[in-house]
């Protein structure tokens, strides 16, 4: 697959003029096939033929309102990318081609899963080999959005998407270093991950173990990163923060991010929310003895195990808020255990969150009480790897197990939702959680009785899960 990301333009019906022309007479027609989140129906927004191409002014119109509603709007506020398969690759459905670019727009950072208010977009597809999209740099909250180090970011979101969906599979031969042979694609899709997603990974990490914003600063900067603090010109309070890496000697400046620029739900607004409401460990709640810290293990995995069944229970439904404070809990496990069993977790909770969804940058909502139970648990099982994590190796596997029997019941219940895209992540999110529990399908061997932290029972929920996806 390969990607260009076009020169930014001012016109927003020249762009879209330009995705809808065909490059020969033999191109089939262009078709859209995907649009923004709450676009409503895409045979409303598909532009009528007229002689000579397409009447795509009513498009135009739709896709700039946020533009002549924003407080600013950037000098070159359209952009545009087009995706491409290699002759050599399978062609993609339409259906996948939609998937694709939404995975694309969330990697990037334009418009992440579950964010309602990210900038408009359309994608049009010319048979099943190519795909234009076209997006305005102006969210529909009024904020622009700067899409910076953006070509980086979609090369990034293209190996990914290579990899899930399979595409230019590398045969077995020693090439590795000749451009453009699949062997050197192969060697392109191990590249180690983005500087955007080795951030998201760490501050989420930070997160979820502080107890205030102080805690939150000193922890970013004890793991070796360098923080910013936006402040207020009005009363100079803090109003934001960015993160960068260390820059290394005779290597240029390492790009920096924002919260927002990371997730939705790591803007400091939403931190500072989710801090208030999950109650600080008291030197009485947080285990010391041998015993306590079995009661945490076992209490997080009745808790995870309780989950993944009210996956199938209609009546009994998991809030968005709940199941963000479970994927925590994977992030929070990945502090337990060694590299670069660490990377793969932290990389599976992210992978959960995509599939969760629903999440905004405003504030929290009023708390959910098994959310903030779930996101204390979360950091408890945090603080014990920091304090000792050469005792947590078998209750961390068994979490890990029960973590991979709540991906399941999640992707069958996107799968049956028709949230393809949702249900990929979380499938992805399960084979690696099983793969890191090494045992394919079968809960880790309980450890023998003189070791500290037994594991838990198994209770899987997960063939009721499947039978409602039928």
């Amino acid at each position: 697959m390969i990607i260009r990301v076009h020169a930014r333009g001012t016109l927003v019906v020249a762009a879209i003029r330009r995705a809808y022309a065909a490059r020969a007479v033999t191109d089939p027609a262009p078709q859209l096939v995907a649009a923004w989140a709450g676009s409503g129906e895409l045979a409303d927004l598909e532009p009528a033929p007229r002689p000579g191409g397409y009447d795509t002014t009513r498009l135009a119109v739709l896709l700039a309102e946020p533009m002549r509603a924003g407080a600013t709007t950037p000098t070159r506020p359209v952009w545009r990318c087009t995706l491409e398969l290699d002759p050599t690759e399978r062609r993609l459905t339409h259906q996948e081609w939609a998937a694709a670019v939404r995975d694309l727009l969330d990697e990037a950072g334009l418009a992440p899963h579950g964010d309602r208010n990210a900038v408009r977009w359309i994608a049009i597809a010319h048979g099943h080999a190519r795909v234009d999209v076209v997006a305005t740099l102006v969210r529909q909250d009024g904020r622009t959005e700067p899409a910076s180090d953006d070509r980086h970011r979609c090369a990034h979101a293209t190996r990914n998407l290579e990899h899930r969906l399979g595409l230019a599979t590398p045969p077995p031969g020693p090439d590795t270093t000749t451009p453009g042979t699949p062997r050197a694609a192969a060697t392109r899709r191990a590249a180690p991950p983005s500087a955007r997603e080795r951030l998201r990974r760490q501050v989420r990490s930070a997160a979820v173990v502080a107890t205030d914003e102080d805690d939150f600063v000193h922890r970013l900067r004890a793991a070796g990163l360098r923080v910013r603090l936006r402040r207020s010109r009005a009363d100079n309070s803090v109003t934001g923060y960015a993160v960068s890496r260390p820059a290394l000697p005779g290597m240029d400046h390492p790009p920096w991010f924002g919260g927002g620029q990371l997730a939705p739900d790591l803007t400091l607004t939403h931190l500072r929310a989710r801090w208030a409401q999950t109650p600080r460990p008291s030197e009485t709640s947080t285990p010391t003895t041998a015993e306590q810290w079995q009661h945490l293990w076992q209490e997080t995995a009745d808790a995870i195990t309780n989950a993944a069944d009210d996956l199938a229970r209609p009546a009994q439904p998991l809030s968005a808020q709940a199941a963000h404070a479970l994927a925590d809990i994977l992030t929070a496990t990945a502090i337990t255990v060694p590299q670069p069993q660490a990377h793969r977790l932290a990389h599976a909770a992210e992978l959960l969150h995509r599939a969760i969804g629903e999440r905004r940058e405003t504030p929290l909502p009023a708390a959910d009480a098994r959310a903030v139970h779930l996101r204390s648990l979360a950091r408890l099982v945090g603080l014990m790897g920091q304090l000792s994590s050469d005792r947590t190796g078998a209750a961390a596997l068994q979490l890990v197990y029960l973590l991979a029997g709540f991906a399941d019941n999640l992707a069958a219940l996107r799968q049956s939702q028709q949230r393809r895209s949702q249900a990929a992540a979380a499938s992805t999110a399960a084979a690696r959680l099983h793969a890191s529990a090494g045992r394919h399908g079968r809960p880790p061997a309980t450890p023998a009785p003189d070791q500290p932290l037994p594991v838990a029972p198994l209770r899987s929920a997960r063939p009721a899960a499947r039978s409602r996806s039928r």
